[in-house]
């Protein structure tokens, strides 16, 4: 994922130029990615429109391409009035969220007047050679409510790669999510976290403390770094944390309540006196969060919820466009706690 900072006219020309390349790299054809273009284009458009600037998150993945919108302007009185096409607060000819509704296969909303707004769009590719997959593809099916794990995951402002990482998995039983900070950033940081990963892929199906085990363990070679995993037991309504360093997990409830949890200090792969898990009560209908320190840890789920029944990608973006600090790479990774 990577971030394009929209202030004037001209960025908006170079999100849609980086959202096409991207586009390309996610396996889009001409005809797909020109959508994808379209679409960043909307949504910059409108950051400029509306929102006194902001910012375009763009994640190409596998056949498909997220695009986060993030702005902290006035908001949207009525984000359905907003969405139709048509509608126009700026004198324009109103296509702005109405193309991208029409575009994108996928699109959620959160704004409230004086809170600005997050609008995600996820687009599908599909084979360009077959007129009725493209059909498929271009025809905007409904949207997706909840479905397993959504993170933003941006570098360092001037990086071209990410030391943070995270990965998640699931079985009959429950889910587990992992989050790594490579110490520092850059290169080193990335390798560092890359084979956190590999180490949790080998490990996912051991409890929490054992992945973080073994993880530190398994990263010796590298510069290390912080990690944490958490594991959600539906049947047992519980959530446990393990944690080495600086990666924050909480639990934030339907009434904005958070509760944070405990991890201990050392550094995965060179320091690491005592791995401990440790349990808390999860309700089905709660969110789990977790970030790394290019996240601050300022934020409280109440200021969040009205927003608590959107989509989590929205919270993920929300979370970051007020925490990040700017100078770090930032992750931040949320799912629901109930069996999906």
């Amino acid at each position: 994922m990577f971030e394009v900072l929209v202030s004037d006219p001209s960025q908006v020309a170079e999100a849609r130029r980086r959202a096409t390349a991207a586009a390309g790299l996610a396996g889009f054809g001409e005809v797909t990615a020109g959508q994808a273009a379209l679409v960043a284009t909307e949504l910059c458009s409108n950051l400029l429109k509306h929102g006194q600037g902001g910012r375009l998150l763009v994640n190409p993945c596998n056949n498909t391409l997220d695009l986060i919108a993030l702005d902290s302007g006035p908001g949207m009185p009525d984000v359905e009035a907003c969405m139709a096409d048509g509608y126009s607060t700026a004198g324009t000819r109103g296509q702005g969220l109405g193309a991208v509704r029409r575009l994108a296969q996928s699109v959620e909303v959160a704004s409230w007047p004086g809170s600005g707004t997050a609008v995600w769009a996820r687009l599908v590719t599909a084979d360009e050679t077959n007129p009725d997959a493209l059909a498929i593809a271009i025809r905007r099916p409904p949207v997706v409510r909840d479905a397993g794990v959504w993170a933003v995951n941006v570098p360092k402002p001037g990086e071209n790669v990410c030391g943070d990482g995270w990965d998640w998995s699931e079985d009959e039983h429950g889910r587990t999510l992992f989050v790594v900070d490579g110490l520092g950033h850059g290169t080193e940081a990335a390798l560092a976290a890359n084979a956190a990963l590999a180490a949790f892929r080998r490990h996912r199906g051991a409890a929490p403390e054992e992945i973080v085990q073994a993880v530190h363990s398994g990263i010796r070679h590298t510069r290390g770094g912080a990690v944490a995993a958490a594991r959600i037991d539906w049947a047992g309504a519980t959530v446990t944390f393990a944690g080495l360093g600086n990666i924050a997990g909480a639990l934030v409830l339907p009434s904005g309540q958070t509760r944070r949890m405990v991890s201990m200090n050392g550094t995965a792969g060179h320091n690491a006196r005592k791995v401990q898990g440790f349990e808390y009560p999860c309700p089905p209908n709660a969110l789990l969060v977790m970030h790394s320190d290019g996240i601050s840890t300022g934020w409280s789920g109440e200021r969040y919820a009205a927003m608590l029944w959107k989509h989590p990608m929205l919270l993920a973006g929300m979370l970051y466009r007020d925490f990040s600090r700017g100078r770090d790479d930032a992750t931040v990774v949320v799912t629901g706690t109930g069996r999906p």
